[in-house]
């Protein structure tokens, strides 16, 4: 794992630069250090740092995760102080890989750290967008699942264990399922890959993440021999169980689709975020999210992929596992949301 925490004196040293607009253009290589700055910055507060990171916003900033929206300056205060300060105020994290192109930071970290006194570690993606010439963050998402602080609540936990079970024995060919179903036992058809994709990272990169029903065999000679795929619930490892557990997931899927939004391609990595459609074994959902994907240098090869999303998106298409997701919602935005009004 990278640790890229920065220390804040360097940042402090430089906050006259960060708080107001940069003057270089946007190819200086000093914005892009100090927005690679900021971004870490952002994603590895502390609570004792709060305040010193807020500046750092643009008082339109707009935030999301898969519970809360936030907007304007006031509310990203507020939501800060409760999440960090009051809620969570033992929490760490740590980046681990991230890319900068243009006014777009991405980022993969790991969080861990209490929230309400119940231990949890949870692995995300971010996405920030700057201001044009500037060192101001007018945009971010932050995508993780809550099922991973779920798993750690008496009452939820069993939700999400039995949703995970269940989506594991739909389409992860190394899970020994302990129940019988039928979307367990959903046949795998091994289709004849049609086409060839160019010889271009962001095509394969893209044809990875928005993968149907139709061309999810397109992609398969583009994994690596030692190729691992990771979502919230399954681990995969190897093209041949990954091409089990994709004609498995579409068997039970065959209307999913996937529309990219953001992308970014560097030094072999490309991320996107992403929003899904459709039904899972007959349940409806949408659900936005993000992927890294990571390439053998200086090929199209891809070694590496995780796809971030909440379970809860899906869960709340299932009519049993519904109450628990909303319940959970609204157990988080009450410690957490300066916006949110409860259900009276």
């Amino acid at each position: 794992m990278k640790k890229l925490i920065q220390p804040w004196a360097m940042l402090a040293g430089m906050a006259a630069f960060l708080i107001t607009q940069a003057c270089s253009n946007d190819n200086s290589p000093q914005l892009d250090q100090m927005r690679l700055e900021v971004g870490r910055a952002l994603l590895e507060v502390q609570a004792p740092d709060v305040d010193k990171v807020l500046p750092y916003y643009s008082d339109d900033i707009e935030y999301h995760d898969p519970i809360v929206d936030i907007n304007g300056i006031e509310q990203m205060t507020a939501f800060l102080n409760q999440l960090i300060v009051e809620a969570s105020p033992n929490l760490v994290t740590i980046v681990e890989e991230e890319t900068l192109i243009n006014d777009t930071y991405s980022a993969t970290w790991v969080m861990a750290g209490d929230f309400l006194g119940v231990p949890y570690e949870a692995k995300g993606i971010s996405i920030f967008k700057f201001q044009p010439n500037s060192t101001k963050v007018y945009y971010q998402r932050d995508y993780y699942s809550e099922g991973d602080i779920m798993a750690t609540i008496p009452g939820l936990d069993q939700a999400i264990g039995g949703f995970r079970t269940y989506y594991r024995c739909s389409v992860d060919p190394t899970f020994t399922c302990p129940f019988s179903s039928g979307a367990a036992k959903a046949a795998n058809k091994q289709q004849q890959l049609t086409g060839q994709l160019t010889n271009d990272q962001l095509v394969v990169g893209r044809q990875l993440v928005a993968l149907d029903a139709e061309n999810w065999p397109n992609v398969l000679p583009f994994l690596a021999d030692n190729y691992e795929y990771h979502d919230p619930i399954v681990n995969i490892y190897g093209p041949e169980t990954m091409a089990v557990f994709l004609g498995r997931l579409f068997a039970g899927s065959s209307n999913l689709y996937t529309t990219i939004e953001d992308e970014t391609l560097v030094d072999d990595i490309y991320m996107a975020t992403w929003t899904m459609a459709g039904e899972f074994n007959g349940a409806p959902f949408s659900a936005p999210g993000m992927s890294i994907v990571k390439f053998v240098k200086g090929t199209t090869k891809t070694d590496y992929s995780r796809d971030y999303y909440t379970e809860g998106d899906v869960m709340l298409g299932v009519p049993e596992l519904a109450e628990a997701v909303t319940g959970f919602r609204h157990y988080y935005r009450t410690a957490v949301d300066p916006t949110y009004n409860p259900p009276q």
